[in-house]
């Protein structure tokens, strides 16, 4: 295969910047993983999820909330959801600290559309469910990372314009958070 000077440059760029980040995270081993407070990206099937704060003083209870805000045109699509964890398990070693951990979450999703035939539905979700996950954290570049994986059983209701419907089902998240 041949590469052009630009694309052997460019290369060599990711090259550079990958190895700074492993040295980094190698002479940053030590840093304290127990961090109070992260901020992230949490997301969950079916099209939930936003941007996450997560408080964990208070060990080995963790709270959580998420929330999105989308405008584009006339539609919307917000969303607004909690979390209350308890670690059955937590492991602090020398380069991660792991927790196994029980869920109890709740959410509200407002979503307005307009259709081809310019008719505007809106739509309104409230729910809830219990999840069992997990979280690994590590360091990177001295920054402590966490990335967490969690499936749960949820439930709730969703109201339209004309109806009514429950809702039911398995859902699976995963997220990522930088703590400071």
């Amino acid at each position: 295969m041949y590469l052009s000077g630009k694309s052997k440059c460019i290369l060599f760029q990711i090259c550079m910047i990958c190895c700074i980040m492993i040295s980094y995270s190698v002479q940053a081993q030590q840093t304290d993983l127990t961090k109070d407070f992260g901020i992230g990206s949490q997301g969950a099937t079916p099209a939930f999820g936003g941007m996450s704060f997560k408080y964990n003083g208070l060990a080995p209870v963790y709270f959580q909330t998420i929330g999105r805000f989308i405008l584009i045109d006339e539609d919307a699509d917000h969303m607004l959801g909690v979390g209350v964890s308890y670690a059955i398990f937590e492991h602090r070693g020398k380069w991660n600290e792991a927790r196994l951990y029980f869920s109890l979450e709740g959410g509200w999703r407002y979503k307005k559309e307009t259709d081809m035939v310019k008719e505007t539905v809106e739509t309104t979700t409230l729910a809830g469910g219990i999840s069992f996950g997990g979280e690994l954290v590590f360091s990177l570049g001295g920054i402590p990372l966490g990335l967490n994986l969690g499936i749960g059983q949820g439930f709730g209701r969703e109201q339209s314009n004309s109806q009514s419907n429950g809702v039911a089902g398995v859902y699976v998240g995963a997220g990522i958070h930088a703590y400071f």
